[in-house]
């Protein structure tokens, strides 16, 4: 079963137009960045401006006219929302971010966010480090420049485009309607344990990698692959896809270089940990820690609850 009419994982609804018309036209870009009524979302090392709006925590953005760019590289289209043109400009050149501006990092901050400045704070995040990483082309070397708004970096020399990337992972919670499969990494706290996840290989369709991943971590044999949702992922830029499956057998056989343990849980233990605040399910070092799972924020949340609830 699908995600209902109108879910959205966090990170997810955009609400920007993103201009794909427009971002052709570079006097109109620079016109834009000319004008008060436009907006930045000015980055510093890939920390996002925030403030208390309204009682809630929001975007801070600043007009292009007040904000001094100097030697900071050019500034990327985002969209247009209510009328004004959305820039993300990268500051992250000068030792300090721009006085007046208290930054965040969008794993922390992005809980208290509004849906729509999430989803456009995922967006900039992504686009900003993307093109950080490359100033340079994959193909001879030579120095890349900003193109189309930011959609498209040129080689200067060879001419070779290069485009902003996004990279697929299957995330996948395999059930049937007593238990679900879950596993977990050694890095994680005590008792924590999520969905099984990797990433979707060349020549691969997203079931052929669910049903991989899920045998090469578990030993289990996926079948009946189902999607339900997905949902952007800027660390750095992954599209999670998120998917049930159903067991062919309950014989585990783990992985022990990926996993450090994978488990099945009844639909009593996962519904009990659910209801626990996540601040109390995190007790590191305790081997008998009660189970842990990911929190709301992560897509992961979303598969595990839908299945607890009977809504996969």
């Amino acid at each position: 079963m699908a995600a209902p009419e109108g879910f959205e994982n966090v990170f997810s609804g955009n609400p920007l137009d993103r201009l794909a018309n427009e971002r052709r036209d570079p006097e109109w870009i620079a016109g834009e960045l000319r004008s008060a009524e436009s907006r930045v979302l000015a980055l510093h090392r890939l920390m996002l401006p925030m403030e208390e709006r309204d009682g809630a925590l929001r975007l801070a953005w600043t007009p292009p006219t007040e904000l001094e760019l100097g030697d900071a590289p050019p500034a990327l289209l985002l969209g247009r929302l209510e009328g004004r043109t959305l820039f993300a400009a990268d500051l992250s050149h000068l030792e300090e971010p721009p006085a007046g501006l208290a930054y965040q990092d969008l794993r922390a901050a992005a809980p208290a966010l509004e849906h729509g400045d999430a989803s456009i704070a995922a967006q900039a995040r992504a686009f900003t480090d993307w093109h950080a990483r490359n100033g340079h082309c994959g193909q001879c070397g030579e120095r890349t420049s900003v193109h189309e708004g930011g959609n498209m970096r040129q080689c200067d020399a060879c001419e070779a485009q290069h485009f902003p990337r996004t990279d697929p992972v299957v995330i996948t919670v395999v059930a049937d309607e007593e238990e679900c499969l879950l596993g977990r990494q050694a890095s994680w706290p005590a008792g924590m344990f999520s969905a099984l996840a990797g990433f979707v290989e060349h020549g691969e369709s997203l079931e052929d990698a669910v049903r991989r991943e899920v045998r090469e971590e578990s030993g289990i044999a996926a079948r009946e692959v189902r999607y339900h949702s997905s949902q952007p992922w800027p660390f750095p830029a992954s599209l999670m896809i998120g998917c049930h499956a159903r067991p062919a057998h309950k014989e585990i056989s783990i992985d022990d270089v990926e996993m450090d343990d994978v488990q099945w849980f009844s639909r009593a233990e996962v519904l009990e940990s659910l209801s626990r605040e996540p601040a109390q399910i995190t007790d590191a070092g305790r081997a008998d820690a009660p189970l842990g799972l990911p929190g709301p924020m992560a897509i992961a949340h979303t598969l595990i609850t839908a299945w607890a609830r009977g809504e996969a």
